[in-house]
């Protein structure tokens, strides 16, 4: 009888990112996760640098009025959190799931990702300050 070796159809992954779905939510993938585990991440502020196409996620206490909650499953295998309006407010158009490479900020704890340009659409200030989206 000859063996045959079994070829592994997952690994551990070492490298934090996240995924940003059609509905708005942010998931983490299993080294993302394993960061905000480590980190106690249970909520945490939405940051946005226009100029670069910057968004980081940075861990903060629940009671903080402008926290979102991050959800981590228990066995730290997968994250998420919801943001839909604010990738609305930032342009955010991808029309299917985009994975994205992230990288964690230890010093700020916070995970920080460049936003491909391609899914980001022109935005006008009002001088409300606010922006408004324009549709194409």
């Amino acid at each position: 009888m000859a063996y045959e070796v079994f070829k592994r159809t997952g690994v551990r992954v070492e490298e934090p990112a996240l995924s940003i779905t059609p509905s708005g939510n942010v998931v983490f993938n299993a080294a993302a996760t394993r960061i905000f585990a480590a980190a106690g991440v249970k909520a945490a502020l939405l940051l946005w640098d226009e100029n670069s196409n910057k968004f980081a996620i940075k861990a903060t206490s629940k009671t903080d009025k402008n926290a979102y909650a991050v959800t981590l499953i228990p066995g730290r295998s997968s994250g998420s959190l919801r943001a839909k309006s604010f990738l609305n407010s930032v342009g955010w158009k991808a029309k299917q799931r985009e994975t994205l490479s992230a990288t964690w900020n230890e010093k700020e704890k916070m995970l920080e990702i460049t936003l491909p340009s391609e899914f980001i659409t022109a935005a006008v200030v009002l001088e409300s300050g606010r922006r408004k989206i324009l549709v194409e």
